[in-house]
């Protein structure tokens, strides 16, 4: 599965195609609250079936420009994906602790 910004074009979850393809500092697999994803002006939730995707994914930096501000730690949910995580761009892990 591939994960592109839809503003720049960054592939947010690069992967070599080799088993266990995740890369050290290289991911920003991440969710936001659903006010700053409306505030980004993205399309509301919907569920979608196992390994499907709609396409609707932001870097960090295009998030960020679109809600004209830096994320901070509660513009993420206490959700398993927002853990820290090797996996995440120094950015991203930044981000979450308000860095």
């Amino acid at each position: 599965m591939t994960a592109i910004c839809i503003d720049c074009g960054t592939d947010t979850t690069p992967c070599s195609g080799s088993r266990g393809c995740r890369h050290a500092g290289r991911w920003q697999w991440y969710m936001v609250t659903r006010s700053v994803w409306r505030a980004a002006g993205m399309p509301k939730d919907r569920v979608l079936g196992y390994d499907e995707t709609d396409g609707n994914f932001l870097c960090i930096p295009c998030l960020e420009t679109r809600i004209g501000r830096d994320l901070q730690p509660a513009d993420f949910p206490d959700l398993p994906v927002n853990e820290p995580s090797p996996w995440n761009t120094p950015l991203l892990a930044a981000r979450k602790v308000g860095r």
